[in-house]
C-alpha cells in the first residue's frame, strides 16, 4: 500500500506541500495540486486520516511530541495533558524525538498525514515557530511548551518564569555570603537555560557581596551534571561554597559527587536545583518549584480551544515559579 512518503518521492515535494494539497489549502499552485493528485492516483494512495480531516472530520486526538522521558518533569507534564484531554474527550498520541531531524520527521508525519487534530510540542530544539508550522502543513493547531526561538507571539505557548525562579534560587544562596558560587547551566543555546542564566546574573548583580563566580555548561541530564562537576573538582578544586544547578537532574548529579567526599550539606556546601521533581523532594533538595502538571493542563486547554477556533489570536501563558528550601541549604 502506498504511503505519503511514496507520493513525496514520486513528486519530489515535501510532506508539508502534499499535506496542503490533501487539506485543500489555497496556498498551493494549481500546477502543483494537479501534479500531486496525478501521483496519488497513479500510486493508488488513499490518505486515511488526512482524508477525514479534508472531509471536515476529526481524529479526536492530540499529538504530544517530547524528548525522551528521563526525568520526572516530562512525566508530570504528561499527567497534566492527560487530565485535561480526558475531560475534553480527546486522546493522546505520544511521540519522542532525539534530534532536530527526528523532530522534523515526527511533525511532518503528525501534521502531513493528519494523525492528530492538534499538536503539543515540548520544543527543546532550535526550530522556530514558522518552521514548525511549515513542517506540519500550516493549518494544524500547535501549542509549544517552554521558551522558544523566534517570535513568541506567532504561536500558542505555555511558559514558566525562568528568570524569576533563577533569581530566587541565587538570592537564597547569597544570603549566606558564600565566597564562591558555581552555576551549572543547561546547553548554551537552550532558551530555558538562557533565561535562568539571566535571572541568576541579575541576582548576583543586585547583591552587594562579592564572590568568585564559576560558570559550567552541561546538558540538563543527571549523568552530564555529574561528569561536568566531577571533572571540575578534580582539575580545579577547591569545592565551591554554593551550587545552583539549572535543573534537578543535574543537581542530583552534583549530589552524587558530593556523596563520595567528606563534604556535608549545608555546612560545607549548599545546592539548589530547578524543577521540584519527585526524587528531589524525596532526598530533600532545595529547588525552584515548577508547576509541571499545570503546564500540561494549560497546553491541553489551549489546543482544545484552538481546535474549536483556529482563527483566534495566539496566546502565551506564563506560569509562576517559587523557591522551596530543604536540607541542601541552610
Amino acid at each position: 500500500m502506498a504511503t505519503l512518503y511514496d507520493v513525496c518521492k514520486k513528486t519530489g515535494l515535501s510532506t508539508a506541500t502534499i499535506s496542503r494539497v490533501i487539506n485543500g489549502s489555497g496556498l498551493v499552485k494549481e500546477a502543483t495540486r494537479e501534479r500531486v493528485h496525478k501521483a496519488m492516483k497513479e500510486l493508488n494512495y488513499r490518505p486515511n486520516h488526512a482524508a477525514r480531516r479534508l472531509a471536515g472530520g476529526k481524529t479526536d486526538t492530540i499529538g504530544v511530541v517530547m524528548p525522551v522521558i528521563d526525568n520526572g518533569y516530562y512525566v508530570r507534564v504528561l499527567r497534566g495533558i492527560d487530565n485535561l484531554s480526558t475531560k475534553e474527550n480527546l486522546k493522546m498520541l505520544i511521540s519522542f524525538y532525539h534530534s532536530d531531524l527526528d523532530l522534523s520527521e515526527t511533525l511532518e508525519s503528525l501534521g502531513g498525514e493528519g494523525r492528530a487534530d492538534a499538536i503539543i510540542l515540548s520544543n527543546d530544539t532550535f526550530l522556530q515557530p514558522e518552521k514548525i508550522r511549515e513542517l506540519t502543513g500550516g493549518d494544524i493547531p500547535i501549542t509549544l511548551i517552554g521558551q522558544h526561538h523566534g517570535n513568541t507571539q506567532a504561536i500558542d505557548s505555555v511558559l514558566i518564569d525562568n528568570f524569576q525562579g533563577a533569581y530566587y534560587a541565587v538570592e537564597h544562596l547569597l544570603t549566606h555570603q558564600p565566597k564562591s558560587l558555581l552555576l551549572l547551566t543547561g546547553p548554551q543555546d537552550n532558551p530555558d537555560s538562557k533565561e535562568r542564566l539571566k535571572g541568576a546574573q541579575k541576582a548576583i548583580e543586585d547583591d552587594p557581596y562579592k564572590m568568585d563566580i564559576t560558570l559550567l555548561n552541561s546538558d540538563f541530564y543527571h549523568e552530564g551534571g555529574r561528569q561536568v562537576f566531577a571533572e571540575y573538582i578534580s582539575k580545579q578544586g577547591p569545592f565551591p561554597d554554593a551550587v545552583f544547578a539549572f535543573n534537578d537532574a543535574m543537581a542530583l548529579g552534583v549530589l552524587d559527587v558530593l556523596n563520595d567526599t567528606s563534604k556535608k550539606m549545608p555546612e560545607d556546601i549548599q545546592v539548589v536545583g530547578f524543577d521540584n521533581t519527585e526524587i528531589g523532594q524525596y532526598i530533600g533538595l532545595s529547588t525552584v518549584s515548577v508547576p509541571m502538571q499545570q503546564i500540561g493542563e494549560e497546553a491541553a486547554r489551549l489546543v482544545a480551544e484552538r481546535i474549536k477556533n483556529k482563527d483566534a489570536k495566539p496566546i502565551s501563558v506564563t506560569l509562576e515559579t517559587s523557591l522551596v528550601t530543604r536540607k541542601t541549604t541552610a
